[in-house]
């Protein structure tokens, strides 16, 4: 099998040390792996106004830029340590523009990994550069909770399998995780009577189709029994022991998801797992 590109897209060495730890427990043999460290250009169009004097502005701009040589030199002896090391690259973008180019960045990896956003706060710009990568660069996205305790990954794969579009696009992007998984569970969860939902049955045909390729799946179906459908999905992957679950990102539209919630948003804001998204 062809080795992945994997690319970690981080804003601090220290607060993103769970996507390195992550990065490094997801790279194989024959993949590279890199850490794009984010440099937030400061906007001179503040010069003038009156939030900046002018004759401090380069004072300020000297000051951001050593705070950054500081941090890609935390970076660098974090990823030279790695085995295999990790390369190390920059993407400066305003605050305004830095969604964009994640996005944009992304689209030359297989796999990108980025920390859980703190969602609490809507324009959070960790949330809006996971949403840019998730729908704008055709790329999976490993999400890792800020608070993963970090080992083993991808040794008990649990699927959220739902039939729909996003999770078959997961269950195919999910596949380099699988084929070096020891135990895979494809997880349904539904809110019917089993006669009445195709939920359990489409879980099979997945199983089948992995199987076709030699990897072996257990299939569980769970009723949701009027709870939410993510957290039922969530504590259950926990409760079997998976390390990492994969399900299809947003299924509705993002304005629905946002303000009805759904598997994705629960999934992305509570999980202590790391998950990986598809859209």
């Amino acid at each position: 099998m062809i080795g992945l590109d994997i690319l970690a897209i981080v804003f601090s060495a220290t607060e993103d040390e769970v996507v390195l730890a992550a990065l490094e427990a997801a790279v194989g043999h024959d993949d590279h792996a890199a850490a794009l460290l984010v440099e937030l250009l400061p906007r001179s169009v503040y010069v003038g106004s009156s939030l900046v004097v002018p004759e401090i502005w380069p004072e300020i701009v000297a000051r951001l830029q050593s705070d950054f040589a500081a941090e890609r030199l935390r970076l660098e002896n974090r990823c030279a340590a790695c085995a295999p090391p990790i390369e190390v690259r920059t993407l400066k973008a305003t605050l305004e523009d830095v969604a964009a180019a994640a996005s944009e960045a992304a689209r030359y990896a297989d796999l990108v990994v980025m920390r859980r956003p703190d969602f609490a706060h809507w324009q959070s710009y960790r949330a809006n550069v996971f949403e840019a990568v998730l729908f704008g660069s055709g790329r999976p996205v490993l999400v890792v909770p800020p608070h993963w305790e970090t080992g083993a990954l991808a040794n008990h794969v649990v699927i959220g399998w739902a039939p729909r579009r996003e999770a078959a696009r997961a269950l195919h992007d999910a596949l380099p995780f699988l084929v070096r998984a020891e135990r895979i569970t494809i997880l349904s969860v539904t809110s019917r009577g089993e006669h009445e939902d195709e939920g359990p049955h489409a879980a099979a045909d997945a199983a089948a189709h992995l199987a076709r390729k030699g990897i072996r799946a257990t299939v569980l179906t769970v009723h949701a029994r009027g709870g939410d459908e993510g957290e039922v999905l969530l504590r259950e992957a926990c409760a079997i022991g998976g390390d990492l679950l994969v399900i299809g990102g947003y299924g509705k539209s993002r304005i629905r998801e946002f303000v009805l919630g759904g598997v994705t948003r629960t999934l992305t804001q509570t999980s202590l797992l790391p998950v990986l998204l598809s859209h």
